[in-house]
């Protein structure tokens, strides 16, 4: 009897873990605004890996966010170098070297994708989703972002007027950071 509740803890824990769902994120305030207006109790980032497809789907959510306003969210990865592509993303600066920046006391060597927009309503609640890849297998070290306007490091966008981070995921500082494999 002990061996067969051992048996079954073991196949419980081994398929848990092959099948594994979405991880939920909390936002945290952007390293670079503080006081922009989020609902941090509700919002969130919800992403997860499909490794047969080698895809990254995430969906962000803002609630409670100032109100009819475009965000743009992406991902900032910690690196010293990096592909020119995530995906089916380009990456800023074409890859390369990463640049090193300083936000919150931190420095830290950074590249970012930019991937979508969100817009919110009335109330200030809105959400994007989107499927990445397939994406090069390896271990990518990152934190999700919202920038506070839209058209950052985009074509026909308004260049790098305002990239400032509003939120940062997980943060609560720059460089705290989650890592998401791809097999």
């Amino acid at each position: 009897m002990k061996r067969n509740f051992l048996l079954s803890a073991v196949l419980l824990f081994a398929t848990a873990h092959a099948f594994a769902g979405a991880t939920t994120q909390k936002w945290s305030a952007g390293w670079d605004n503080f006081g922009e207006p989020l609902n941090y109790k509700t919002s969130k980032v919800t992403w997860s890996v499909n490794s047969a497809k080698k895809t990254l789907s995430v969906t962000f959510k803002l609630a409670a966010a100032s109100p009819n306003k475009l965000y743009q969210v992406g991902i900032n990865f910690f690196c010293t170098t990096f592909p020119a592509t995530f995906g089916n993303y380009p990456v800023n600066g074409g890859g390369g070297a990463c640049n090193t920046i300083t936000r919150q006391g931190v420095t830290e060597g950074v590249t970012s994708v930019e991937i979508g927009a969100v817009t919110t309503d009335e109330h200030g609640n809105g959400s994007f989703a989107v499927v990445i890849g397939p994406i090069a297998a390896g271990s990518y070290v990152l934190e999700f972002q919202t920038r506070d306007s839209v058209g950052c490091n985009l074509i026909g966008g308004d260049g790098n007027s305002d990239c400032a981070d509003d939120f940062q995921s997980p943060g609560p500082t720059f460089g705290d950071t989650t890592t998401i494999t791809i097999p």
